[in-house]
């Protein structure tokens, strides 16, 4: 009988308090000004043409924009994780990191890789009908992405040196960039936070290795699949209903796939992120991800099964940007073991390594009653500031 009353558990619908939030349907902006605080679109564009939509939150809620205010305020970039967008810094709402660091005093800026919902676009190439358009992987976002987004908040702030927090890939990518220009980000990196930075990914969840040896996402390429999981064409509306009437299944799905304590997440604000998120990429960028669960290191996309594989080296990272690297300790798809050994491999870069007993890795987004992994952030980079 425990097998049918736990399907029939799942299957019957409870309520769990879902907080209907006035951010369901909106973008970045429009939720940033629904809880009153100020914000702007930029566009960047790549060396390799791709348009990046950025957004800032320049000052703090209800506070009227002072110009001479906002010329001492520390720029931060927020850059998100793999399938997501600036969405989800500020989903989670109160508390959302977004809206804690413009509080702080921080010029928040809020990156969009190339490829999601905001990012979708290139001076020549149609996403829609140019697959040349999809023939990118993550590393054109350390290469091109990054550098194009501080470029553009260096010239609009003035600011030489900003603060940075990644989440996930957001991370990862930053700290790899760093290895392959050096100097650049030496120079323009004040300090960096990564939120469950993804980089070696050998103790990542099962289900990366499967994909690796099914070759699904091969599949999907000669099918003519190049982009995964594009925003319009996920039903973002279905998904909410099925989790507002059946919680039970999302809160399941969590604990299987990324979060192996749910109940430390902000359930009530998961409608929103179902809502934002996924926000879509190409097909190699998850290819590449897969690849890292059967290496034993951080490395380049092997396009080429033949190909020798490249290997991004944080032995080079520089010492004298500030790192912080925070972890969570029931986070399935960036295993603490992994985490450490990029600590390691960091070597005395990091000031900062935290692992946070029940986070998962959405928890660094959604983040219940227990947000002290936002607490240790701003009060590290606010030395900085």
């Amino acid at each position: 009988m425990k097998v049918p009353l736990l399907v029939l558990s799942l299957l019957i619908p409870i309520t769990l308090s879902f907080s209907h939030s006035i951010d369901l349907g909106k973008n970045t902006q429009q939720m940033a000004m629904a809880h009153n605080y100020p914000c702007e679109n930029y566009t960047a564009i790549t060396a390799d043409g791709y348009v990046l939509l950025l957004f800032r939150i320049p000052g703090r809620r209800y506070e009227p924009l002072d110009k001479a205010k906002l010329r001492r305020r520390q720029p931060a970039i927020l850059q998100h994780g793999m399938l997501d967008s600036s969405d989800a810094f500020l989903v989670n709402e109160m508390p959302a990191l977004a809206y804690m660091l413009a509080d702080s005093g921080h010029d928040v800026w809020l990156g969009n890789f190339r490829g999601n919902k905001y990012s979708r676009k290139h001076v020549k190439l149609d996403p829609d009908t140019d697959s040349e358009y999809w023939d990118f992987s993550i590393d054109q976002l350390i290469k091109f992405d990054l550098k194009a987004i501080f470029s553009l908040v260096i010239k609009v702030t003035r600011f030489q040196r900003v603060v940075y927090v990644g989440h996930s890939m957001g991370g990862g990518s930053l700290l790899a960039a760093a290895t392959r220009n050096p100097d650049f980000y030496a120079r323009h990196v004040k300090a960096f936070v990564g939120l469950a930075p993804a980089t070696r990914s050998i103790y990542a969840h099962v289900i990366l290795k499967i994909a690796h040896h099914v070759r699904i996402l091969e599949i999907l390429e000669l099918l003519g699949i190049h982009e995964i999981l594009n925003d319009k064409r996920v039903p973002h509306d279905l998904l909410v209903t099925l989790c507002e009437r059946f919680p039970n299944i999302c809160h399941l799905f969590l604990r299987w796939f990324c979060d192996k304590q749910p109940e430390y997440n902000n359930i009530k604000k998961l409608l929103v992120f179902v809502n934002h998120y996924p926000s879509g990429t190409s097909n190699h960028v998850m290819k590449q991800l897969v690849q890292q669960s059967v290496h034993d290191g951080y490395y380049e996309y092997q396009k080429d099964s033949g190909k020798p594989l490249a290997e991004y080296d944080f032995g080079r990272f520089p010492e004298s940007i500030p790192v912080g690297v925070l972890a969570g300790r029931a986070d399935l798809l960036v295993n603490v073991r992994d985490t450490d050994w990029l600590r390691r491999k960091l070597g005395g870069a990091v000031r900062l390594y935290k692992e946070y007993e029940g986070y998962g890795h959405l928890t660094f987004l959604l983040p219940g009653k227990c947000y002290k992994a936002y607490q240790d952030a701003i009060t590290f980079l606010t030395k900085y500031k």
